[in-house]
């Protein structure tokens, strides 16, 4: 969890080891979240996949909302915020033991809504698995 500040590494602590829906994110490797940018990495196990043996569209579509969030606490307009809007592309399966790149960023953060957007994709060759953009109401301190 190198280039995390103390608030993410706590953040990500929080969500993964509570008794909640997002410990199901456990398994993510957090690599880098600063500048309303994150990237993470995860490994395809068993239990991220559907009756395919594929990545699960929901747990794609839960990696997007989650990723994104992360990297917009880190905005210079640093917030947290709920899903207004979720949209996903998937364009093509990772199978079990797929390493996988998530990376998200921040396109702008206003007022009350925040703009982001994500691909994952295949480590080992880079093609993109799937696309997501995430709209957020973000709450101002």
């Amino acid at each position: 969890m190198a280039n995390l500040s103390g608030a993410v590494k706590q953040i990500w602590k929080q969500m993964t080891t509570g008794k909640g829906f997002d410990q199901v994110l456990n398994k993510i490797d957090l690599v880098s979240a600063q500048d309303g940018k994150c990237v993470a990495e995860m490994t395809v196990s068993e239990e991220h996949t559907n009756t395919n043996g594929t990545l699960h569209g929901g747990l794609t579509s839960t990696i997007v909302d989650v990723i994104s969030g992360i990297a917009l606490v880190t905005h210079k307009n640093a917030s947290v915020g709920v899903s207004v809007d979720l949209h996903i592309t998937f364009l093509n399966a990772a199978p079990l033991g797929e390493r996988i790149v998530i990376e998200a960023k921040t396109n702008k953060s206003g007022k009350t809504l925040a703009f982001l957007d994500v691909e994952i994709k295949k480590k080992s060759n880079g093609q993109l698995l799937a696309t997501g953009s995430h709209t957020k109401f973000v709450f101002q301190s």
